[in-house]
């Protein structure tokens, strides 16, 4: 059996700012920072990693770095692991995707922004690259460090079902998956503001 630790990158800029990314390039904030090292602190008292892998996104590779210096760990680029691609959204305020009734609940995983993707394509591609991690460390912890449409799109694909709305998840905050014969099993949720 496999266990990866799914997390959420900590706040980024945009995230403050109650807007999509303009793209891959867009940093963490002073507090993003500070809770990716809380939620690497309380990892290192429940876990014992071995690898650290991240979304190539600066916001969950600069949390991933954060994470790999208290675990002593190097994080590897995954591309598959980047964030959902929102198309005409980038930039605009989070309201703006909120309105659209069509991304709203189960209707979330096949609504496509203008020029994006959707949530289950997303899975399809954030889902190939867990297998491949998974297979690689049966018998060992690893880290995951990616983005809210990934963290919610990956849920999705461990339970192999989208007939439930996707499950946000908080930033730098996250859960486990158990990887045992082919099967997925999701557990325990992980949050750097809370005890573990």
């Amino acid at each position: 059996m496999a266990r990866l630790i799914l997390i959420r990158h900590g706040e980024s800029v945009a995230n403050a700012q109650q807007r999509f990314t303009y793209g891959a390039f867009e940093p963490l904030t002073s507090r993003g920072r500070e809770e990716a090292v809380a939620i690497a602190a309380l990892m290192r008292a429940r876990f014992d990693p071995v690898a650290l892998y991240a979304s190539p996104f600066v916001r969950a590779l600069e949390t991933a770095q954060q994470v790999g210096r208290v675990l002593g760990l190097l994080p590897k680029v995954v591309e598959e692991l980047r964030e959902q691609d929102f198309g005409a959204l980038r930039g605009r305020p989070y309201a703006d995707y909120g309105m659209d009734p069509a991304a709203q609940g189960i209707g979330r995983w096949s609504h496509r922004p203008p020029g994006g993707e959707t949530l289950e394509e997303v899975a399809r591609r954030a889902g190939a690259a867990l297998h491949s991690i998974a297979r690689a460390h049966v018998g060992e912890e690893v880290v995951v460090v990616s983005h809210g449409g990934v963290m919610a799109a990956l849920r999705g694909f461990a339970a192999g079902s989208f007939e439930d709305a996707p499950v946000p998840t908080g930033n730098a905050a996250g859960y486990l998956l158990h990887y045992r014969e082919g099967r997925w099993i999701l557990s325990d949720l992980l949050a750097s503001h809370a005890p573990l």
